[in-house]
């Protein structure tokens, strides 16, 4: 698995601070952040699905025991062969066999093709991604930033950064929309703030 690192120092964060005088507090929050990338595009996804409304501990003893049972190897073929009683005994409920199986459908259809997204903008593989169900925007745009690496995604969707905005503008009336305009103030690394935001009070109790 490939590791992105961004550095409190480094010109794109210089950049943002610029542009943005406030972030310079949240930067001074943490040194580094180290961004693991899950390059097995299909693997990710179902991981996404698999994480959907479950704390990660318990989505990551899931996804593990999906790993066991296919040896070590989730592909779109084992997810549409395999028998629902095996998948709802490791965990998985039905709803997320379902999204699984439309998962494994889109990409053996070639609905979805996984196999060339470097060249597609991050609203195509949106628009993409969503034909496949269980997989909404916010899943989409957290595929972009783990599984893709894309330095210029922020998802106004997501609670965690929601709160972590308010927080570092002391605004804590702030609005979904005023919050997605802040961001766009951080083009091109909205995602490298996004992830300062994740991480900034980690050490605190």
């Amino acid at each position: 698995m490939k590791v992105i690192k961004y550095h409190q120092n480094s010109d794109a964060v210089r950049y943002l601070i610029k542009k943005d005088p406030i972030l310079e507090k949240l930067f001074a929050r943490k040194e580094e952040i180290s961004v693991p990338i899950e390059e097995n595009y299909f693997q990710s996804l179902a991981g996404v699905i698999i994480a959907q409304q479950l704390s990660s501990k318990v989505a990551a003893v899931i996804y593990k025991r999906l790993l066991i049972l296919f040896l070590d190897e989730i592909t779109p073929e084992k997810i549409k062969s395999a028998d629902e009683v095996e998948l709802r005994g490791i965990g998985l409920s039905y709803p997320k066999i379902k999204y699984l199986k439309s998962l494994a459908e889109c990409v053996i259809s070639k609905t979805v093709d996984l196999s060339d997204l470097d060249h597609l903008s991050n609203e195509k593989i949106i628009e993409m991604l969503v034909q496949i169900k269980g997989i909404g925007v916010w899943s989409a745009q957290m595929f972009l930033m783990f599984s893709l690496g894309r330095e210029d995604v922020f998802s106004v969707l997501d609670l965690g950064l929601r709160n972590a905005v308010k927080k570092v503008y002391e605004l804590p009336d702030l609005t979904n929309q005023e919050i997605e305009e802040i961001s766009l103030n951080w083009s091109p690394y909205r995602s490298i703030v996004a992830h300062f935001l994740w991480h900034a009070w980690d050490n605190q109790s």
